[in-house]
């Protein structure tokens, strides 16, 4: 199994979501604001995905694990250029150390205050993002391989959110889960990735309790 820049382009070229099954419930994005996040690949020694873990003092969505990016400013061009800028200010990766492959579905968070529009991205040979802000605490990463093949399973949750049963994938990373709406946008890359390697993506390993405890408990 082997994943490279043309495989990933091909992968996200496809304007089909592919969670459909996975029900964010009924989330009212009527009054959003836009986000733009990255999603930074490495594809050797072997392809990984980086994210970075929030500060536990940040007044929103502390010591949660994430996608560099964040809310455009007046002078980004659009939102790829927003999750450009935040790329670089969060974990020091410039633009020309990256290659742009595609985008994601946007994804809204459980409360509706902002609707995440995901860009990946490969880094050049030999980038490793590094914590470039106090707002970044550490960054972890975690390899693809393992979790299409299903060496590293997948778990989910399932509730009724507003009475809308909903399936939340999470993924165990370096001592913290990641959960919420990046790990919708990262278990679609997942998806597109295995429907071009004509591959099944191995079963949710299901879990009573939802990673996130009570913080957003409805």
């Amino acid at each position: 199994m082997q994943i490279t820049v043309d495989l990933l382009r091909a992968a996200l070229a496809s304007d089909k979501r592919l969670l459909a099954d996975l029900a964010h419930g009924p989330i009212d994005v009527s009054r959003a604001r836009a986000a733009g996040v990255v999603i930074p690949l490495a594809l050797l020694p072997e392809p990984r995905v980086y994210l970075m873990i929030r500060g536990a003092d940040l007044t929103d969505h502390a010591g949660e694990v994430c996608f560099p990016g964040g809310k455009p400013e007046a002078h980004d061009l659009d939102l790829r250029a927003t999750a450009a800028r935040e790329l670089h200010e969060e974990v020091a990766v410039q633009r020309a150390e990256l290659t742009w492959v595609g985008e994601l579905s946007p994804c809204p968070v459980i409360t509706g205050r902002f609707l995440i529009h995901p860009f990946v991205a490969v880094l050049n040979e030999g980038v490793v993002p590094r914590p470039a802000s106090s707002e970044v605490a550490r960054i972890v990463s975690l390899p693809l391989i393992p979790l299409l093949t299903g060496e590293l399973p997948t778990f989910a949750v399932k509730r009724l959110w507003d009475g809308v049963a909903v399936t939340a994938p999470h993924f165990p990373v370096e001592g913290n889960v990641l959960y919420g709406a990046t790990a919708y946008i990262f278990y679609e890359l997942l998806a597109k990735i295995a429907l071009q390697l004509d591959h099944a993506l191995p079963p949710f390993v299901l879990q009573n309790e939802p990673p996130w405890g009570t913080r957003y408990a409805k």
